[in-house]
């Protein structure tokens, strides 16, 4: 590494650094209030109020880790230009892309920790931060989940499952109801009072009924035990309603493959599995439209660096929340849902530098 690339990394460092702090401590402020409300509606202590901020930081440190990288490139690049360095290092031979290249390359950096600390680090302290916030407000984390529908295969037939209440950990399920099709025509309708799990035997319903209809009529079959082979255990029902926040790649991907097994709608995880990466990558996204934006005439310095960093805040996440609206209600692929404000923004910058080369 040359001593200029050393040279223009430390003007961004410094920034960069700042950066993180600032939207950090700007996105934390916020939860502050919604922290103290909670606190004085129930009268928690403020050491579980801290606890409670502090495991909402590496949330809050991987939206500001993109926003930071923003900032520094567009101060750093806007201070080279205007003291006349990007002109000194242009007319010594190095092309605009050269002198853009340690900036990029440490964006690319701070992407790649971010996408880590979203794998690694976001996913288990999220996990424990709602499950601190629920203990807090003194309503332990909702474990019986009400009104649980979804649908699996059994015995080559489709169908479709309801359970008043589930509750994973004890694993069972409250008054269910399980209808099978042949084609689109109901062919058993099975109500039970409860429905319990073992893990040697699967499944048992009991106290319930068996509607059997058939092309002379209905009937209907009294038990007290029946077993039934539905393949998914209660943790894996539960996780149905889990958020996708609290959920790591590779969990994400799991719960693709069951709920697509099961003919359910998969848009939300699908959305979120590619945001998941998307979000990290802004960070290299904003510092190839920041440097062409740095490098125009700046008669008002950090002024006007911080107000283009706001500007192009606030119309990539409104933009973001959009497609994702979109996507997680079927109205936009997954991968476009994600993707598009990255496209747009990249294609924009990839333009910007071509033509300020």
């Amino acid at each position: 590494m040359r001593r200029l690339d050393r040279y223009i990394l430390r003007e961004v460092g410094g920034v960069f650094a700042f950066g993180v702090g600032l939207f950090t401590a700007l996105l934390a402020l916020n939860h502050v209030f919604f922290l103290a409300r909670v606190a004085a509606d129930v009268g928690a202590s403020w050491r579980a109020v801290v606890a409670l901020l502090a495991l909402r930081v590496p949330y809050f440190v991987t939206y500001s880790l993109p926003m930071a990288m923003l900032l520094a490139t567009l101060l750093a690049v806007g201070r080279l230009s205007d003291r006349n360095e990007v002109t000194a290092m242009r007319t010594s031979g190095w092309s605009l892309g050269r002198v853009a290249l340690p900036v990029l390359a440490a964006a690319v950096v701070v992407a790649g920790g971010a996408l880590v600390a979203n794998e690694w680090v976001v996913p288990a302290s999220e996990s424990r931060y709602r499950a601190l916030l629920a203990e807090v407000v003194r309503a332990p984390r909702r474990q019986v989940q009400e009104h649980v529908v979804f649908r699996e295969p059994v015995d080559g037939l489709e169908s479709l499952f309801y359970a008043r209440a589930l509750d994973p950990v004890e694993g069972t399920m409250r008054a269910v109801v399980i209808v099978q099709l042949a084609g689109a025509r109901p062919v058993r309708v099975i109500e039970a009072e409860e429905a319990r799990y073992d893990p040697q035997r699967g499944w048992t319903l009991r106290r319930g009924v068996l509607h059997l209809f058939t092309p002379d009529g209905a009937i209907a079959t009294r038990f007290q035990d029946l077993r039934v082979r539905l393949a998914r255990t209660p943790p894996q029902l539960a996780a149905v309603r889990r958020d996708p926040a609290e959920m790591t790649i590779r969990e994400l991907r799991e719960q693709l493959a069951r709920l697509r097994t099961t003919g359910e709608n998969v848009a939300r995880y699908a959305v979120h599995l590619h945001a998941r990466v998307a979000l990290p990558l802004s960070a290299a996204i904003f510092a190839l439209l920041a440097v062409p934006l740095g490098l125009r005439p700046h008669r008002s310095g950090r002024s006007v660096g911080l107000g283009l960093t706001v500007l192009i805040l606030l119309v990539y996440y409104f933009g973001l929340s959009l497609t994702i609206t979109l996507g997680e209600r079927g109205r936009l692929g997954a991968f476009w849902a994600a993707w598009t404000p990255n496209l747009v923004a990249g294609a924009a910058g990839a333009l910007l530098l071509w033509r300020a080369r």
